[in-house]
């Protein structure tokens, strides 16, 4: 009859480790949003509550009074800007700007990033896949971005596929790489999750749930 196993003996040092460990990963994510989103609001109120008129002094005594009036005066513009006036006026500033070398270039990009943020019915990431980066045999995460690229592709003749691979943990700096359709491998992993992947530098997995098996070549 085999003997019982040895009781393990408790380490109160180590149990001490783990719960501060688990105490971090728990509060600190809080921490961080809340810290984020407080510097955000503050930046907001202090270069927007200068320009508060006398009438509204009162969005002063509160934070994220400043955001607040931003808000309501940027819901405002996009109002006006919706009519035949504002039409308009947004038509001859953009006239305007595009007679200026440098500030039209930096104009432009600007306003059709922001365009693209601003349409609920599209999504600036379509599909996470899989793409061979930076050398062959190694693979990176990348996201669709655009799949009518006819101004590019045009000149080569291939059916390219505009992908942009984000640089892991800020996704904000990253490569755009216009490959080919078929040298795509895509994801089961919707978007959002796959960006949290990056951010995590690949820790975040989702436990309940196979990873995706990948399509043949």
């Amino acid at each position: 009859m085999d003997s019982p196993a040895p009781r393990q003996r408790f380490d109160f040092f180590a149990w001490l480790r783990n719960s501060f460990l688990a105490g971090v990963a728990v509060v600190l994510p809080f921490v961080i949003t809340i810290w984020v989103i407080w510097m955000v609001v503050t930046f907001i109120d202090n270069n927007v509550e200068p320009l508060v008129p006398n009438q509204l002094a009162f969005l002063k005594s509160f934070p994220g009074g400043g955001l607040l009036l931003a808000l309501l005066a940027l819901t405002l513009v996009g109002a006006l800007a919706s009519n035949f006036i504002g039409r308009w006026s947004v038509g001859a500033a953009d006239r305007a700007i595009a007679n200026l070398p440098l500030v039209r270039t930096i104009y432009g990009g600007a306003k059709q990033v922001f365009k693209q943020v601003a349409a609920p019915e599209r999504t600036s990431f379509k599909q996470a896949v899989l793409v061979e980066f930076p050398l062959p045999g190694s693979y990176a995460l990348g996201f669709i971005t655009n799949e009518d690229t006819s101004e590019v592709a045009a000149d080569i003749g291939a059916d390219l596929v505009a992908v942009y691979v984000p640089q892991a943990p800020i996704p904000t700096s990253g490569f755009l790489l216009y490959l080919p359709r078929s040298s795509l491998k895509p994801l089961a992993l919707p978007p959002e999750d796959a960006l949290k992947r990056v951010i995590s530098l690949g820790i975040i997995r989702d436990s309940d749930n196979a990873p995706p098996s990948l399509p043949s070549k």
